[in-house]
């Protein structure tokens, strides 16, 4: 309902921009404001800070000015990020090695919080290295940061990906509109038809009592959250780019067939590709700085990285062993592509790309149950109990096999299936479209849980 009044509000004042511009603020932080006027407030100061300081930087031609600066914005940013993500996970951490007792802090961690503070420090770094054109005015860079359809959990913006769009004229043609609907829909089915059908009727029952089931049960439970991840993950991205689109603004793709990667690093080119991206630049590419060709540089800002990527997610020994898992991956597979002679020849056959799709698929999974595992201890029991090698399966209906192996062929089928569908849905006429939808949204109410689980990625 938000979002339908947004759109026709925001219809009614387009063709002017600073009236948009403000509206699309407001309407921001009253659908913020549902989260808690504290998270608002911590927001909106974070925003300004950062414009402040980009201002100053933007003014300034010596050098150690802009970089003091930049350590002034930067330090804030992560601090804060410290101190309401990671503050009682290091105290925990630290009264267990030193046998001290350390309360625990009464903190809420705000919504959203590493996503509009990882969009605010990209702008704050391409603003110190010039490679981005600054926001015009004050209320342009707060509308960015706190644009309510990727608030929540993403994608992460950059400021050359949505800035110069605010400024431009618009319009919503009826193909766009039908797509923005489509993405909607899409992102509706796999939220509740996938993902929370998954949840509830596979994953938690597995991962809460492993020993339960037999390792090939175990092994299918970790197949669907292989599945409801991205199913719940990638259906809100679908879904906040089709608001997006509604308000005139084209958001870059996040997700693109990741369980179709032929090795790790084509993965996380797959997956969550703001991110990931955003790793690459303000992270790895800052470490490894112009050494790229130096092996153990190359070796340890890719393990860094994927730390701090573990971090990203949460403050728990599951993510940080998840993290680390996905550095190792990843050295092991640059080093194998390094090498010559037999690797080489290897690599460039068929059977070695099915082989190597078949192992990036199952690493990617067993990393899944770190990520999924509440505990340390959870996770290594999953493990154990798949290790156990027994393969009846007599508690899992053929509802949810069918499911996940639909769910996870879709990534095989021809990439043109969806744009030939999404092409056809904005051709029919507004009441085929209203009818679908209608028929879609009934069946959604039919098969969804009592009570729809919230997005993963929003407690990011």
């Amino acid at each position: 309902m938000f979002l339908l009044a947004a759109f026709f509000a925001y219809w009614l004042i387009a063709a002017r921009i600073q009236p948009r511009i403000v509206f699309l603020l407001a309407a921001s932080y009253g659908f913020y404001l549902a989260s808690g006027w504290q998270a608002l407030a911590l927001l909106f100061a974070i925003s300004t800070i950062d414009y402040c300081v980009t201002r100053l930087m933007q003014s300034s031609e010596r050098p150690r000015t802009r970089k003091l600066l930049l350590a002034v914005s930067l330090t804030t940013d992560v601090g804060v990020l410290c101190v309401f993500k990671y503050a009682n996970f290091f105290l925990s951490n630290a009264a267990s090695v030193f046998g001290w007792h350390a309360p625990a802090l009464r903190l809420l961690v705000p919504l959203g919080l590493s996503f509009f503070i990882f969009q605010s420090v990209a702008y704050v770094i391409d603003s110190y290295r010039r490679t981005a054109e600054p926001a015009k005015t004050y209320f342009e860079y707060l509308a960015f940061i706190a644009f309510f359809p990727t608030l929540v959990a993403g994608p992460i913006l950059r400021a050359s990906q949505f800035l110069p769009q605010l400024r431009q004229p618009l319009a919503l043609s009826a193909e766009q509109g039908g797509q923005a609907l489509a993405l909607i829909a899409l992102g509706l089915l796999k939220k509740i038809a996938v993902a929370d059908y998954l949840s509830v009727n596979l994953v938690e029952r597995v991962f809460d009592f492993p020993e339960r089931y037999s390792s090939l049960e175990v092994l299918l439970g970790v197949y669907g959250y292989a599945l409801q991840i991205y199913a719940d993950f990638s259906g809100y991205s679908d879904i906040a780019i089709g608001s997006a689109l509604l308000l005139g603004f084209t958001l870059p793709e996040n997700f693109n067939l990741p369980y179709r990667a032929v090795d790790l690093p084509d993965f996380w080119r797959r997956w969550h590709i703001s991110l990931s991206t955003w790793l690459r630049d303000y992270v790895f590419f800052s470490l490894a700085g112009k050494r790229l060709r130096n092996v153990k540089m190359l070796y340890a800002a890719s393990l860094v990285t994927m730390l701090i990527g573990g971090l990203w997610h949460g403050a728990a020994w599951p993510f940080v062993i998840w993290g680390l898992l996905h550095g190792i991956g990843l050295i092991v597979v640059r080093w194998w592509q390094s090498q010559k002679t037999f690797a080489q020849t290897f690599r460039a056959s068929l059977g070695a790309t099915v082989i190597s799709m078949f192992l990036t698929f199952h690493f990617v999974c067993l990393t899944w149950i770190f990520f999924r595992a509440e505990t340390l201890a959870q996770a290594v029991g999953i493990v154990r109990q798949i290790a156990r090698g027994s393969v009846d399966v007599t508690n899992l209906n053929a509802s949810l096999l069918i499911l996940i192996a639909g769910g996870l062929l879709m990534h095989w089928l021809p990439q043109g299936i969806w744009t030939t569908t999404q092409r056809g849905f904005t051709r029919l006429p507004a009441p085929a479209q209203a009818l679908l939808l209608f028929g879609l949204g009934i069946g959604l109410y039919a098969i969804a849980s009592s009570e729809v689980a919230p997005f993963i990625y929003a407690r990011f």
